[in-house]
């Protein structure tokens, strides 16, 4: 039976593209059903002949997944390109940490994009340094220098490569630019509140070279509590930090307050950026309480 990738799901008919981008109606068996299973974009699968006229194809099979997020539900993503403006809006570089520590955790390659970085070119050259002094593939897109394709091609060749960022940004105004088209809605800048609307209401997959491109919104909007990660899984996100944590005195160092530790010894010689380290024990500090809060008892939303 002919495999396939979910590229779209509208009220339980799901579009399936194959190997030859070739694209079918699908609903699924009732056997997936029964085991609990809820399709998600970007999920593999086996389809076959349903002999439904109006649906002529039926999934028989969701392949295993190598991740998947809840909200959006989005699978087997191969590099989520976190997009961030160098200004209108500000960036918000706590968000920013957070989603690659959501990255490391799912084992999604991250990328980072510095959008309108006309707006701000010292703030925008400061940003690129630290995120690829930490060890991140940033990229910049201006006015009048966009991102180009073949650099988010080479991210994820054959992959799946979504964006992932707040409003406002230019996610969608990037994504048209790389598909050539009115492809995604656009939205405005609200001059009150200091950034915009999310225009993308669902995740849909668009062909992009030998892979596919997608936007995720309401991504931005996930709690690392929430989503069950741990405080030890925070330095996931701070590979800087790890790198030289691992001349610690101690194997358990925290790198807030013991002694010997190369990563405070770092930061009071400036050789660490002090808002990478700031943000780091705050969501460090952030779980470790939470998880005593929670110890022999349920967590929200279990």
């Amino acid at each position: 039976m002919p495999e396939g990738i979910i590229s779209k799901g509208v009220g339980g008919v799901y579009t399936v593209t194959d190997s030859t981008r070739n694209s079918v109606l699908c609903q699924i068996r009732g056997g997936i059903r029964t085991k609990k299973m809820t399709p998600s974009i970007g999920d593999r699968v086996v389809f076959d002949v349903s002999g439904d006229p109006d649906v002529p194809y039926v999934i028989n099979e969701i392949l295993p997944r190598k991740n998947k997020l809840v909200r959006p539900p989005l699978a087997n993503i191969d590099c989520l390109v976190l997009t961030f403006a160098t200004d209108c809006p500000k960036p918000d570089l706590t968000l920013l940490d957070k989603l690659l520590i959501i990255c490391n955790v799912l084992n999604i390659a991250p990328a980072i994009i510095f959008t309108k970085t006309d707006l701000d070119e010292e703030g925008a050259k400061t940003l690129i340094q630290t995120y690829s002094a930490a060890g991140y593939k940033v990229l910049a897109s201006g006015k009048d220098k966009p991102v180009s394709a073949d650099e988010i091609k080479a991210l994820s060749p054959e992959g799946i490569i979504a964006f992932a960022g707040p409003s406002g940004v230019g996610k969608s105004t990037l994504c048209n630019h790389l598909l050539e088209g009115e492809i995604m809605q656009v939205g405005d800048i609200s001059e009150r509140l200091g950034r915009g609307k999310h225009t993308t209401r669902h995740a849909e997959l668009f062909a992009f070279g030998d892979g596919f491109i997608t936007d995720t919104p309401g991504f931005t909007s996930l709690s690392l509590f929430e989503l069950g990660i741990e405080y030890r899984e925070v330095i996931g996100g701070y590979p800087e930090i790890a790198k030289l944590g691992a001349g610690c005195r101690f194997d358990d160092c925290r790198h807030t307050s013991e002694r010997d530790c190369k990563v405070l010894e770092a930061l009071d010689n400036n050789v660490l950026d002090a808002g990478r380290y700031e943000r780091y024990r705050g969501f460090y500090e952030e779980l470790y309480a939470l998880r005593n809060t929670y110890t022999g008892r349920k967590k929200p939303n279990e």
